[in-house]
């Protein structure tokens, strides 16, 4: 019993080898694959027989061609079983008829090998979705190949000279299996074609039956609908909420759910920062607007998550220019320390990212950043698309500060400083003109 199941394995493996297809092949390939699998390996196996045929007989040369013709079929199997049919096809073919000729020239034309040429011809049509091109191909070398052996070498001096009952025996041997070959084909054709429709059938129930399970499936789908309602207005209403608190402030957010409105407040005391790239406009110009929204996102990107780590609340962006606050719409003492803080950690962002922009030959933005402390007034506007947004003199004077500012600096206000001096040195620039806000004192956080 032990050794018998070995050679049941064996037999199923084998089976499996000729009558499976993998699944890469296509289904309309099955047939091809399966005659194309059994001729590939019945010519190896042949061979492999002749090449100790010819090598009893003295026939070196030829018996060591075998070798390499083997190997072409197994690699060819293996190509097919990819569902590279045409290309294993293009391999087996042209060794066939370079074998045919090597064997005419070694052993002569009464060997009959050449005949072998025909029985092949025809394989390449069988492809179904075969390159009509390369189905061509291959039959006109076939007939190229055998018109040659024919008018050429018919009667060409073998290289070696067998006797005469020997290549009547490869004659009629040779003759009688090409005849066979055609009859086994043939045969083979018509169980393959009977097997693929069989293969066929079987995966037309399998797409039957799961049309079938997605018919259910949608009934079923449709009939807890009505019992997902619940859930699905859940869902929605958390996403709203999300949406909201990734427009609004928290507070606001939630005055407005409330209350149906929020009232705009004044604070008494808050940091206000800008920032913006110098001639923005001029290095724009060498970039594509796609690249200039990507380097824009990328670099904003990065300054929400900097002042998040802070606390601060972003206000708005317009263009190349960077608003926030900090201090409200939650009260602090800390706001003005916060805003050097997040100030300097951009600032630091933006000289890395410039020398990973100069390594790469591209021309980088230079930042200024300008802050201020003092009043503003913040609420929501309109009833469309609205947006938090603050007002006052502070934020004017935040502008002048960032705009009379230099790239690669952070300038303060005087009012800033006043929060802060015990905390950041500073380096007074004296009483600096700013547009329409007259002489202003001005700071460089220099750490």
């Amino acid at each position: 019993m032990a050794f018998g199941k070995p050679i049941i394995d064996f037999v199923k493996r084998l089976y499996k080898h000729f009558d499976t297809p993998p699944a890469v092949i296509e289904v309309v390939n099955y047939r091809f694959y399966i005659v194309s699998n059994i001729g590939q390996t019945v010519a190896w196996a042949a061979h492999l027989e002749w090449m100790f045929i010819f090598y009893f007989l003295g026939v070196f040369k030829l018996a060591f061609i075998q070798i390499p013709s083997i190997l072409v079929y197994v690699i060819a199997i293996n190509i097919n079983r990819r569902g590279h049919h045409m290309l294993a096809m293009v391999i087996s073919l042209t060794e066939i008829v370079a074998h045919q000729m090597l064997a005419v020239y070694f052993i002569g034309w009464d060997a009959a090998f050449q005949y072998f040429i025909p029985v092949v011809a025809i394989f390449p049509f069988l492809i179904p979705k075969g390159n009509w091109f390369w189905k061509w191909f291959m039959l006109l070398m076939c007939l190229g190949s055998y018109v040659f052996i024919d008018f050429y070498m018919n009667n060409i001096v073998p290289v070696y000279s067998l006797s005469r009952t020997t290549l009547t025996v490869f004659h009629v041997t040779n003759i009688m299996l090409s005849f066979a070959l055609f009859a086994t084909w043939a045969i083979y054709l018509s169980f393959a074609v009977n097997r693929a429709q069989v293969i066929i059938e079987e995966k037309t129930k399998e797409l039957t039956k799961a049309e079938e399970a997605v018919k259910q499936a949608e009934i079923q789908l449709k009939l807890e609908l009505k019992e997902q309602e619940n859930n699905i207005i859940t869902k929605e209403k958390q996403r709203y909420e999300e949406l909201l608190l990734n427009i609004l402030p928290y507070e606001v957010a939630q005055e407005l759910k409330e209350n149906g409105k929020s009232e705009a407040k004044m604070f008494d005391h808050v940091t206000v920062m800008f920032t913006d790239f110098k001639d923005f406009t001029k290095i724009g110009e060498q970039m594509s607007p796609g690249q200039l929204v990507k380097e824009i996102d990328y670099c904003f990107s990065s300054f929400d998550k900097i002042i998040q780590k802070y606390g601060i609340e972003k206000i708005k962006t317009i263009g190349d220019s960077y608003m926030c606050a900090g201090g409200l719409p939650a009260v602090n003492k800390t706001h003005a320390t916060d805003v050097i803080h997040a100030a300097i950690d951009i600032m630091t962002f933006m000289l890395e990212h410039k020398k990973e922009k100069e390594a790469k030959g591209e021309t980088p933005f230079e930042i200024r950043i300008g802050i201020n402390t003092g009043p503003v007034v913040a609420g929501i506007v309109g009833i469309r698309k609205f947006a938090y947004d603050i007002w006052g003199d502070t934020v004017n004077i935040a502008s002048r500060m960032e705009s009379s500012g230099e790239p690669g600096k952070i300038n303060i206000s005087g009012s800033t400083h006043e929060q802060v001096k015990e905390k950041f040195r500073c380096t007074y620039r004296g009483k600096v003109e700013a547009k329409n806000k007259g002489e202003i004192d001005m700071y460089f956080v220099e750490g």
